[in-house]
């Protein structure tokens, strides 16, 4: 693999948030789901209600992703493994990588090691939501074999 994951501690944990922040509420403007008037609000209080406990969130398992040949932090990836009453599940709330090692296999061998984690944490699933307007995320998860499973529509209703 081209890449490896490294834990975030609290440092690297303050360092995503002050980018991840501002990134969620741009994709959300950009998708039309909220004002840019209420968009980094709306993104704290998610960030807030998702990892209550930072870092040390229950279940929630925060990475830097770490290219293997000169240790370059290339991005960060965020998994949630949840359990419910048969099988366990696993859920990409955020993946990245910096647009400077864009294009270059990473992202696709970040995947592949979180697959691996949440495998040996007993997971059976890993599920992720990506933006219709980001259709370079669409192209990669489609070409690892992710599958659609739902679309969220919505029509704009002027008054």
């Amino acid at each position: 693999m081209q890449v490896s994951l490294k834990a975030m501690n609290e440092a690297s944990f303050s360092d995503y948030r002050k980018q991840a922040i501002p990134a969620y509420a741009k994709d959300n403007v950009e998708s039309g789901r909220w004002e840019e008037s209420e968009a980094i609000e709306r993104s704290k209080q998610d960030f807030d209600r998702l990892l209550p406990e930072g870092v040390g969130s229950k279940s929630n398992y925060l990475f830097n992703i770490i290219e293997n040949k000169g240790g370059q932090n290339v991005g960060h990836i965020w998994v949630k493994v949840e359990e419910n009453i048969r099988t366990k599940s696993a859920f990409i709330y955020d993946i990245e990588i910096y647009e400077y090692y864009r294009r270059k296999g990473y992202a696709k061998s970040g995947l592949r090691c979180i697959e691996k984690v949440v495998a040996d944490l007993g997971a059976t699933s890993l599920g992720l939501h990506v933006f219709h307007h980001n259709s370079a995320a669409m192209a990669l998860y489609n070409s690892i074999d992710y599958q659609v499973v739902s679309h969220n529509m919505n029509k704009v209703i002027s008054t």
